[in-house]
């Protein structure tokens, strides 16, 4: 039999001191866009360049940004992570909403066309340069992270013996390769590898509800719509494309989890576990700061029927 280690970024910033937060990533953007924008008088827009090419202003997009990750609540990866659904572009709409027109159906067709068109070009907009964000983390992950100096970082001095184990990493780093030379074959690195710049990084939400924030407002809802699903993590492929390590897990008996959120958006690689094994017949075992601090997640895999207990070595 084997043992699964569930690997979450709490390993990494808390277990580790590695500077893998979000607020990590948030004095990247700060140290590449020094000159950022806190504030900002407007709404974010594109200038059209001589040949035809749209830019932004990518000082008036950091700072817009940071604003935004700055009122998302509580400070964990899943946190920020479920943040940017609804509440996430709820926030950006309502921070630029006095550039909406209101359209009133007793203005003539003229006036009515050009009030949807605006509410369209200014919504598409602030759309695109929020985009950017995807691009910017993918950046922060192969750029910082994949240049960790891995030579000063203690191990842990108390853990479970890693012998005949496999590993489902929830972290872009390669911590579990370095420090504790685990081979990546027993490795799977779900959101993405930042050792290998051609993985695939996986970021975002899990929220599939369709937006409807600004009903009264016509030509927004379908913009911030595909905001809203360009933002949102797409756990069903980075499940389908990892299949081969799900079906390993048939022998496991054992499951020991670190610095894993248990957020609503990864739930769903539990989910896909509880598909190859019988919950029943398998003891997961908690970490100490999880088993004193986190009793809500342990209530959750307790409900999936899985044995609970707690590591102390762990």
């Amino acid at each position: 039999m084997k043992s699964l280690y569930i690997i979450g970024n709490g390993f990494d910033c808390y277990a580790h001191d590695m500077k893998t937060k979000y607020t990590d990533f948030k004095e990247y953007l700060i140290n590449r866009f020094p000159k950022y924008k806190s504030s900002l008088d407007g709404i974010l827009e594109t200038t059209t360049m001589p040949d035809g090419g749209e830019v932004y202003d990518m000082d008036e997009v950091t700072g817009s940004i940071i604003r935004t990750i700055d009122d998302c609540p509580n400070t964990g990866w899943g946190n920020l992570e479920e943040c940017l659904g609804s509440e996430f572009i709820s926030y950006i709409a309502y921070e630029n909403e006095w550039a909406y027109q209101v359209v009133d159906f007793e203005l003539d067709d003229n006036e009515i066309f050009r009030s949807v068109y605006n509410n369209e070009d200014v919504s598409n907009s602030i759309v695109g340069a929020y985009q950017i964000l995807m691009k910017l983390f993918q950046d922060w992950v192969f750029n910082e992270l994949a240049y960790i100096d891995y030579r000063k970082i203690q191990k842990l001095k108390k853990k479970p013996s890693f012998r005949r184990s496999i590993f489902l990493s929830f972290n872009y780093t390669s911590t579990l390769e370095e420090i504790y030379k685990v081979s990546k074959a027993d490795i799977c690195h779900i959101h993405g590898d930042a050792s290998d710049k051609t993985s695939q990084i996986y970021f975002g939400h899990g929220d599939d509800e369709e937006f409807k924030g600004f009903i009264q407002y016509i030509g927004i809802d379908d913009a911030f719509n595909m905001l809203k699903k360009s933002l949102r993590k797409n756990t069903r492929q980075a499940i389908e494309g990892n299949n081969e390590f799900f079906e390993k897990l048939s022998h496991i008996n054992k499951i020991y989890s670190y610095g894993f959120s248990f957020s609503d958006v990864d739930m769903v690689y539990i989910e896909e576990i509880c598909k190859y094994i019988e919950p029943q017949k398998v003891r997961w075992y908690f970490n100490t700061y999880d088993w004193e601090n986190n009793k809500d997640n342990i209530d959750k895999i307790r409900k999936l029927g899985f044995r609970v207990k707690h590591c102390r070595r762990w």
